[in-house]
């Protein structure tokens, strides 16, 4: 693959390839992924997305005579929902002695269209971060953006799903009975909530150190899959776990460091999140990508000719600006968008570790 010329890389077009390849290849976020792979694209034409929550009907239908009348049945249960959607964008300056005189990273000589690349990447980074924040906050039923939590943020809103929640015994107790029943109580909680069976399992990183040392667990781990569990991820989807009550086991490791912060973890140690199996999914959360304008070049042009240099792309976005005081070249990244949750109650909060276990339930 031949290296694009100065020229060509700096066309709206061309960065904005850069960027999907960059976040194709980016690893470390798998909420972004879940929402991104199995979620349903929805496509908003202004500045807000509206969606519906929909309840399905749980009843039996009734059994009637031969000859009888249809029994009416509910219509479903819509409550409308809208949320305006999130604007993520940063913006690098290059001076030129950066681009054209400073070697790039891991050559012998100045190669200015690597040192867009690899500054492009960077920045792609920075905003990809961004976006696995606003999917696990979706996850887990809440959204909350502000300058406190997004350092540098102009805005400030909060969009509650309502996700329902459950309290499970500590599972960092190495003697909690995770196996035999506090797993099997949890996948009845969901399926009373839901209507549907239990498919995954979201936890913290963690929470496999807590697998491994449950003695119920380790015995389990032992007979069926101990060299599986020895040789399997320890981040993502995890199919050694696999066996464990059923379920598909998703252990996130992702983190991020605010600028002069400590570094922090996009997923709460003490909580659990349980949803259906991926097929399923599409139902239950959706994807929305916003409409972006970018310049083609200067917008200087006769009013009949302007719209010809305006460019339409939806969800990322990436063009570049010449400055001329000093020579330099702007960086313009971003992505316009929102996860959303279609239905909260195809969803089920846990905290894994509570103050105090609860009262004993018999199934």
């Amino acid at each position: 693959m031949t290296t694009p010329s100065l020229e060509d890389l700096l066309t709206p077009h061309t960065l904005t390839k850069l960027v999907h390849r960059f976040v194709d290849q980016s690893e470390n976020r798998i909420c972004t992924a879940l929402f991104e792979e199995h979620g349903k694209w929805i496509k908003p034409q202004g500045h807000s997305v509206q969606w519906e929550e929909v309840e399905f009907s749980r009843s039996l239908a009734p059994i009637t005579g031969y000859e009888s009348p249809h029994t009416q049945a509910r219509r479903l249960g819509f409550k409308q929902r809208a949320s305006p959607m999130v604007m993520v964008k940063v913006y690098k300056d290059l001076p030129g002695s950066r681009v054209f005189l400073d070697r790039a990273p891991g050559e012998d000589q100045a190669d200015a269209a690597v040192v867009i690349a690899d500054e492009l990447a960077d920045a792609v980074n920075l905003v990809q971060n961004t976006k696995e924040y606003l999917a696990c906050g979706a996850l887990l039923g809440k959204i909350q953006v502000d300058p406190q939590r997004v350092p540098g943020s102009e805005l400030s809103f909060e969009l509650d799903f309502q996700v329902p929640s459950f309290r499970s015994v500590d599972w960092s107790d190495p003697g909690a009975l995770l196996r035999s029943r506090e797993l099997r109580r949890l996948k009845r909680r969901y399926k009373d909530g839901s209507g549907q069976r239990a498919g995954q399992l979201f936890v913290d990183q963690s929470v496999e150190g807590q697998l491994v040392k449950n003695r119920e667990v380790s015995g389990f781990a032992k007979e069926a899959l101990g060299r599986k569990v020895l040789q399997g991820p320890t981040h993502g989807k995890a199919t050694a776990w696999s066996g464990l009550a059923g379920l598909g086991w998703n252990f996130v490791d992702g983190t991020y460091q605010p600028e002069g912060g400590a570094v922090t973890s996009y997923w709460p140690a003490d909580t659990a999140l349980v949803l259906p199996e991926e097929k399923r999914l599409k139902k239950v959360l959706g994807w929305a990508e916003g409409p972006v304008f970018v310049p083609l070049g200067p917008v200087v042009a006769p009013a009949a000719q302007a719209l010809s240099l305006v460019a339409e792309t939806r969800g990322h976005y990436a063009y570049a600006r010449l400055r001329d005081d000093p020579l330099g070249i702007r960086l313009y990244v971003g992505w316009y968008g929102l996860p959303v949750v279609l239905d909260p109650q195809s969803l089920l909060r846990v905290n894994v570790r509570p103050q105090a276990a609860p009262a004993a339930v018999t199934l």
